[in-house]
């Protein structure tokens, strides 16, 4: 009987009657509630001394109330709050079944009368729930910009190579039409081996690692080493040997390859590294490979740009399909600066091995040269074959096999320094 009496009083919207069947269920769980009623509103906030898990509370509240058929109440707004906190951890609506909406009758034309339901109600509870919902998320933490403004966030290696990545092409966009075809091939150029060159770095991971030696590796060969290797094609017996490519079948273009490209070419990557073995800067194979795969990724960018304008040319007159100008762009840019800058890595190891073993110094340079020269010989004379992927693959994992092996490299060139003297 009481219980009764008690559902009538919460159906006609009797605070205290709520709050009182409220906290009957809640308090075993260590929650109360305080009830406020306001018009239509049936505002209820849950204390509690631990965060409540909104989701499981919701759909208890909405199941209680809704059973008690509260003729007065059509929205209900929900607080929980944690003892001693100021603010409510969340909040939530929710309205009342659409049966609980106002009605109204209108007469048709003919004289019918038709009950109309109103859904205000339930449009402007459910606006003002999704408002709350909003108004619940921190600023800051949704758009973080003190963050954004922070020198902090730009210490980061990670976010400096992110934004490089990221923008570098686009600034290429905004000067292209501003610039020659020449000088962005090079901007594309040095872009492509700056990937590349990250890579690499962590590949090979260097221990005396020094940038400056690095730059003038990669400046030297593009600069000095590329002239030099222009130079010395015109010269006998290399101007024979690059005659042979284009005149002596199978066996003279992989003779001039080998002994004419590869040689010069090789020669050309290496001699920066070399410099770097004369003047003792040189104290371990993983260093020196670095500096040389910086050395090759030099020579690959003045190459590349070098082929684009003769693939741009090639295009614009008709002689190069778009198909075969995009790729060959690509291998350009993309695939063989990886070669180069491995084949020069390779050679940049011995030189690193001949560091450790001096008294062998120039067999192990040329052995390191030997193996590089080889090897491009061998890709340019079956390049676009199915033989230059095999010939590429194996000396990418040739250069990863040396990497591996070096603590028993350099352990066995010692041994063999000490035995010398």
């Amino acid at each position: 009987m009481i219980q009764s009496n008690l559902l009538k009083l919460a159906q006609l919207g009797d605070p205290e009657t709520i709050a009182r069947l409220l906290n009957r269920s809640l308090q075993p769980r260590g929650v109360s509630a305080k009830i406020l009623i306001r018009e239509n509103c049936l505002k209820i906030l849950l204390s509690s001394a631990r965060p409540l898990e909104q989701q499981a509370f919701m759909q208890f509240l909405q199941k209680e109330i809704s059973d008690w058929d509260i003729s007065t109440i059509t929205l209900v707004k929900v607080y929980s709050q944690q003892v001693g906190e100021g603010i409510p951890t969340w909040t939530q609506d929710f309205s009342l079944s659409p049966s609980k909406s106002t009605s109204s009758e209108v007469a048709e034309p003919g004289g019918a009368i038709v009950k109309v339901t109103s859904a205000i109600v339930k449009v402007n509870a459910e606006t003002h729930d999704f408002l709350a919902t909003l108004r619940s998320f921190n600023l800051k933490s949704i758009f973080p910009y003190p963050d954004l403004l922070s020198f902090e966030l730009y210490r980061h290696y990670a976010v400096r190579l992110l934004l490089f990545l990221g923008l570098f092409p686009l600034i290429v966009n905004l000067v292209a039409e501003q610039v020659s075809v020449a000088q962005t091939a090079w901007l594309l150029g040095i872009y492509y081996a700056c990937i590349w060159a990250v890579v690499l770095h962590d590949l090979i991971k260097p221990t005396q690692f020094s940038w400056r030696n690095a730059l003038q590796s990669v400046l030297f060969t593009a600069f000095i080493g590329i002239p030099l290797l222009l130079l010395f094609q015109k010269v006998p017996p290399f101007s024979t040997l690059y005659e042979a490519i284009n005149q002596g079948g199978l066996w003279g273009r992989l003779f001039g390859f080998v002994f004419g490209v590869g040689v010069l070419e090789e020669t050309c990557k290496a001699l920066p590294i070399y410099l770097l073995l004369r003047q003792g800067k040189l104290n371990d194979p993983h260093t020196a490979a670095f500096y040389g795969a910086m050395s090759g990724l030099g020579f690959a960018i003045a190459e590349g740009a070098a082929y684009s304008l003769r693939y741009a040319f090639g295009f614009s007159q008709g002689h190069l399909g778009l198909s075969s100008f995009v790729a060959a762009n690509t291998i350009r840019f993309v695939s063989l600066p990886l070669f180069h800058a491995i084949l020069a890595g390779m050679v940049g190891y011995f030189m690193g091995l001949a560091a450790v073993n001096p008294s062998r110094q120039g067999a192990i340079v040329l052995i390191g040269l030997a193996i590089a020269v080889v090897l491009h010989g061998l890709y340019n004379t079956f390049a676009g074959s199915i033989a230059g992927l095999f010939i590429i693959a194996f000396t990418i994992l040739l250069f990863v096999t040396y990497l591996r092996r070096s603590r028993q490299m350099v352990d066995e060139m010692q041994q063999a320094e000490l035995n010398r003297r």
